[in-house]
């Protein structure tokens, strides 16, 4: 086997071509947290350009076109408040993955003889993690993406982007750092993350096959596999962050399209779906190894009470009645109730590493941003009323 990664701490986000990048510009450096600095970065190369130059061609704050640039709110969104806060997860979610891998040796679940399965998990994981393969493959769908839309003024209104009423689909000097830097960067850092979510997905696979020392009587009712479905999970702050960007587009256009939201409950509850499965899927992947436990718990503890309980017949039915007192009180009958608490615990173990808790935390996560949007066009108390109709 490889150098054990025993020795150092898997990270999710170490690695990559814009690791690379950001390293040889001096803007991130491995011994110390350069949050502010990339996020500073970013907002320099996406943001600030895109305000000098609609300041410039008169497109900043003006009356010549349908949506200026000040009015484009879900950009302003995306640029200033998504990026940095995508940033600053890495710092967030590496921690939380550090904590929940390294909680497999500490808690005992990971068994002597599987701690090869568990070192190579790690670095299959951190192969993908320095992949500069799957980078260029984000490249390319976005290149693909942008040639596609520079193309197509999608809200048929003249903007920053497009300012011409004659031809549409003339793009602005603007338009054309926003189409070729500014989004390409925010898409990136966003296909990125489900790379990152991709991996994590693995490594969990990974993991549940290496024959873990599941306990079906731990008290957290997972086999010990609790501490996974503790909220907040480790892509909460992504999840939110597709909240805020979805939020700000569905209230741009219920704004300047006059989008009815009325008729896109499908949309709202699709959406919270699959923030609720971006944060659980990898979860699933012990399934089966908590029904195997589970299983072979009840049939182990089911011997177990019977065993106990044949051995206090045999001791105790022939027993006169003048000595009843003497065994009520008899410590037999304490380990026998002892016992059968036991088997409840194994009965109640769930099959599942997270409970109702995990999953409302998911909901509430993706919802803050929506709620706001909504309030656009629906009073608060009606979407309340609605929200409680879709939970209830």
């Amino acid at each position: 086997m490889n150098k054990s990664f025993s020795e150092y701490e898997f990270s999710i986000i170490r690695g990559g071509l814009l690791d690379r990048i950001l390293a040889l510009l001096r803007i991130s450096k491995a011994d110390k947290d350069s949050t502010l600095g990339k996020t500073i970065f970013f907002i320099s190369i996406t943001w600030v350009p895109l305000f000098v130059l609609a300041a410039i061609e008169g497109l900043f704050w003006t009356d010549a076109v349908d949506l200026p640039f000040l009015n484009e709110f879900a950009t302003h969104i995306r640029l200033l408040i998504a990026i940095p806060l995508l940033v600053f997860a890495e710092s967030v979610v590496d921690e939380k993955v550090k904590i929940s891998i390294g909680q497999f040796s500490r808690s005992g679940l990971i068994q002597e003889e599987s701690k090869e399965k568990f070192e190579l998990a790690k670095q299959k994981a951190d192969r993908m993690c320095e992949s500069y393969f799957a980078e260029a493959a984000i490249l390319i769908v976005i290149v693909a993406n942008v040639l596609f839309r520079i193309s197509t003024n999608s809200i048929g209104l003249t903007s920053w982007v497009f300012p011409e009423s004659d031809d549409l689909n003339a793009l602005s000097l603007a338009g054309y750092w926003a189409a070729f830097i500014s989004f390409p960067i925010f898409q990136f850092l966003i296909l990125r993350w489900f790379w990152r979510w991709i991996i994590w997905y693995r490594l969990l696979n990974l993991i549940s096959k290496s024959d873990l020392r599941l306990i079906p009587t731990h008290p957290d009712k997972s086999g010990g596999l609790g501490f996974l479905g503790e909220p907040p999970l480790p892509f909460f702050i992504f999840t939110f962050v597709l909240s805020i960007v979805f939020a700000s587009m569905l209230a741009e256009r219920m704004l300047f399209l006059n989008l009815n939201f009325n008729d896109h409950y499908p949309i709202l509850i699709a959406f919270v779906l699959v923030c609720i499965l971006i944060n659980l899927v990898p979860l699933l992947t012990y399934i089966k190894p908590l029904i195997k436990a589970r299983m072979k718990g009840i049939n182990e503890y089911h011997s177990l009470v019977a065993l106990h309980h044949h051995n206090l017949e045999e001791k105790w039915i022939g027993i006169q009645k003048d000595h009843g007192d003497e065994i009520l009180g008899n410590a037999d009958f304490s380990s026998a109730a002892d016992i059968v608490s036991v088997y409840e615990s194994v009965e109640n173990m769930t099959i599942f590493p997270f409970n109702i808790k995990t999953m409302l935390a998911t909901v509430v996560i993706s919802l803050l941003p929506l709620l706001l949007a909504l309030t656009i066009q629906l009073p608060l108390v009606e979407i309340l009323k609605t929200l409680a109709g879709i939970l209830l």
